[in-house]
């Protein structure tokens, strides 16, 4: 287990030889650091989420990137704290907390942010090491385990591996944000100088596995009494790439939890983030369980031309063909399951049957009375709008690797598959997020 720390270098360390800040033309300066001024009082102060100028999901989408550095499967708080400088939370506090155990396939990372003034607090969750066979694992330990905290007063299950892994790192989390909530820094090490009465706004986030671990310590802090005090800083959770949690019971139960105030706040506050074919938001597939989203969803779509939207079309209705024989095993396997009524195993296998021509009109009309291409962008996904999980195991196993080696050869680059490992990356998310006029992290223009 690992607890280390970090400092985060000033604006002047980040630009030698240069000013720290060059106000010019644009919403934010002309790309010096840090990016955006005032970014503690920003977090601290926002009222909506996302914000108006997308300078949270920004920042957010950032810090969840640079999660994943590090050596030799240990994190690395000295380049989060950079970052985070440059972003604008100058001279920041970091630490991380990490538990690694193979055979219970743990390898659990988060860190944690503090401002400089100690009002503001980022929990960042790492994402799954693609160099980390354990992390890997712990994204296909799919086994229903029942959640501890109360919601609705019912039993509910959730994904093992996220939960186990959230929960490995969560009692030195809460140790240093019950620090934070007294004015302290979060490093132990630093003196101990109170400022303030403790923090003024929390925020969670994370990438992939990291989004599934965010969303999970989201639904503990509102849900666990003894948390309330931590609960009532929390601003908001914003997840990339996030996998589903649970079925569609827990998604519910938690859409519909109110916190301490009234608010249906993982209903609300939870903002996901999807970037074009991004897979992973779309797993477990559906053979696992009927799993569901829940939080305000964002997509991010491509601008297509009638050509490229024309190939969209075509790769829906295929991966619906390829669906057919695992649908049609499902429907046998559900037409001999003793557990339930004759009549209803009928007419789920008939459901089963006619499921192929059915979707394949609904994609086609769904096309035709879109206009000629698609236009991209972010765009807020409602009810059945919403992400719905991979249907069939082979959208997971073969058309999603395929995606992502067709996006590294030039000839089938713009081929827009249905699903992708590519479109997973945790850039395509940073860059997206960027509004206009901001440069990179690193003071280059986009």
């Amino acid at each position: 287990m690992y607890e280390n720390p970090a400092n985060a270098p000033s604006n002047k360390d980040l630009r030698p030889y240069k000013a720290p800040f060059e106000p010019g033309a644009g919403p934010f300066g002309t790309g010096g650091f840090p990016l955006y001024p005032n970014l503690a009082n920003t977090l601290a102060k926002a009222a909506n989420h996302p914000d108006p100028d997308n300078v949270i999901p920004h920042v957010m989408a950032t810090c969840s990137a640079y999660a994943y550095a590090g050596f030799g499967q240990k994190g690395d708080p000295e380049t989060v704290a950079m970052i985070m400088a440059r972003m604008g939370l100058e001279e920041n506090r970091c630490r991380v907390f990490e538990q690694r155990v193979g055979a219970m396939y743990i390898s659990s990372g988060a860190y944690l942010i503090q401002s400089k003034d100690h009002d503001v607090v980022i929990l960042c969750y790492r994402g799954t090491q693609p160099e980390d066979i354990i992390s890997i694992l712990t994204d296909a330990d799919v086994a229903p385990e029942r959640i501890t905290v109360d919601l609705d007063g019912q039993k509910h299950y959730v994904h093992a591996g996220f939960y186990r892994n959230m929960r490995a790192t969560r009692h030195l989390v809460m140790g240093a944000l019950q620090r934070a909530a007294e004015g302290y820094s979060i490093n132990r090490e630093d003196p101990e100088e109170k400022k303030g009465d403790g923090f003024e706004a929390l925020y969670i986030t994370g990438h992939s596995l990291g989004g599934a671990m965010a969303a999970l310590m989201g639904v503990t802090l509102i849900c666990e009494p003894r948390y309330q005090d931590i609960a009532k800083k929390l601003k908001a959770i914003y997840t990339f790439g996030q996998p589903m949690l649970g079925n569609q019971q827990f998604a519910r139960a938690c859409e519909n939890k109110k916190d301490t105030q009234g608010v249906r706040f993982l209903r609300d506050n939870l903002v996901r983030y999807i970037y074009n074919r991004d897979v992973v938001p779309r797993l477990p597939p559906r053979p696992v369980d009927e799993y569901a989203p829940f939080g305000r969803e964002f997509q991010f779509d491509k601008e297509l031309d009638a050509i490229g939207a024309a190939f969209s079309l075509a790769g829906d209705v295929a991966d619906e063909v390829v669906a057919v024989p695992g649908d049609l095993v499902e429907g046998v396997g559900e037409a001999f399951n003793l557990t339930k009524n004759p009549l209803e195993n009928l007419a789920n296998l008939a459901g089963n049957i006619v499921s192929l021509p059915v979707n394949v009109l609904g994609h086609t009309l769904k096309w035709a009375n879109s206009p000629l291409g698609r236009m991209g962008g972010w765009k807020e996904q409602k009810g059945k709008a919403r992400s719905e999980q991979v249907q069939n195991l082979s959208g997971f196993a073969i058309v999603a690797p395929l995606a992502s080696l067709a996006g590294r050869l030039d000839l089938t680059r713009t081929v827009p598959f249905k699903y992708s490992f590519k479109d997973h990356s945790p850039n395509h998310y940073v860059s997206a997020l960027a509004p206009a006029g901001v440069w990179s992290e690193y003071g280059g223009q986009r």
